[in-house]
């Protein structure tokens, strides 16, 4: 039997069943793009001659998008502000046909939005509108109870925690949370960040990249020769069945039941990596719903996030695309 033959049939189903809910930290990325043809007089900056302003979804939207793109039925829990920016936020979610959306709008939060400022296809700076603030006990109650609703009472496969340490994912909760879907038999699968990364214990998936495994654990090498003891130490600490620390070029080492390793990703030529990690907590959750082997679930990831990397801007990955380039490393 040819390699990877029954996983790439599973990623070539129709996913419109595989329920995928995603909780965290919702954005705008806006992208400001112009022409600069002077410097200005007032300081040694460009002037950027404005031409187009595009939103797109980015933080834990964009992991609807990527989980859209695959076919996936999907849900997203997340904040936004009462502002015009949320509203925007909300019709791009509208737009790529988000199952069932549950927006929480906080009167006293703006919504997170990152600015750049693009001219001649060169990022010139990016300006972020946001607070870290944590959610109220009142919004952090109701989320909650929806929860509680949607995991009990909907066929869940994978809930998704997106942390971007924007305020919403707070260690109150993200137990609770955990609990509530163990209990329920849906895995979990955890983008962290460094505020709360030993808070997310007993889930299926942790996945950090290995700048925040290193800077959250303090451990003063990068080499790839200590990952298997970096490895080690997460799933001792976290008790979770599987780590994915994402190597960027290098590819993406896991670690589950069986002695982890380095899965090799193929050199491409980079153009923007903003949202890459994103793709591969999206495909990775796909993976982990059909119960994939972790060889395979290495080969997808790095090929979507490696695609996505290709292309400028923050986007989903494409189901064609990522097929094809999977039935091309057959063997």
């Amino acid at each position: 039997m040819k390699k990877f033959e029954i996983e790439i049939g599973q990623m070539q189903k129709d996913h419109k069943d595989l329920h995928i809910l995603v909780l965290g930290d919702i954005m705008i990325d806006r992208y400001m793009r112009g022409q600069a043809t002077r410097i200005s007089p007032e300081a040694p900056v460009p002037v950027v001659l404005w031409k187009e302003t595009e939103n797109k979804l980015g933080g834990a939207s964009n992991v609807v998008a990527n989980l859209k793109s695959m076919g996936c039925k999907t849900s997203l829990m997340g904040l936004c502000g009462e502002d015009a920016d949320g509203l925007i936020l909300e019709g791009l979610l509208k737009a790529i046909a988000c199952d069932q959306l549950y927006l929480v709008k906080d009167p006293k939060r703006p919504t997170t939005v990152k600015t750049r400022i693009v001219a001649d296809q060169h990022q010139i700076v990016r300006v972020d509108q946001e607070t870290e603030a944590e959610i109220g006990k009142d919004i952090q109650e109701h989320c909650l109870q929806s929860l509680y609703s949607i995991l009990k009472n909907q066929d869940v496969k994978v809930l998704i925690l997106q942390d971007y340490n924007k305020g919403f994912l707070n260690k109150d909760w993200i137990a609770r949370i955990i609990e509530m879907a163990r209990l329920q038999g849906v895995k979990v699968v955890v983008d962290p960040k460094k505020n709360h990364f030993f808070d997310y214990k007993g889930v299926h998936l942790f996945k950090p990249n290995l700048r925040e495994a290193v800077q959250a654990t303090e451990w003063v090498s990068k080499h790839h020769d200590d990952l298997p003891h970096l490895s080690k130490f997460l799933k001792n600490k976290l008790l979770c069945d599987k780590v994915m620390i994402t190597l960027a070029a290098d590819g993406i080492w896991i670690e589950g039941k069986n002695k982890g390793q380095i899965y090799k990703t193929r050199p491409r030529k980079v153009a923007d990596v903003s949202g890459a990690g994103d793709t591969v907590i999206s495909l990775a959750a796909i993976c982990a719903a059909y119960s994939l082997s972790d060889e395979f679930m290495a080969v997808c990831c790095n090929i979507g996030g490696g695609q996505v990397c290709e292309r400028s801007g923050v986007i989903p990955v494409r189901k064609d695309e990522l097929l094809k380039e999977l039935e091309e490393i057959i063997c």
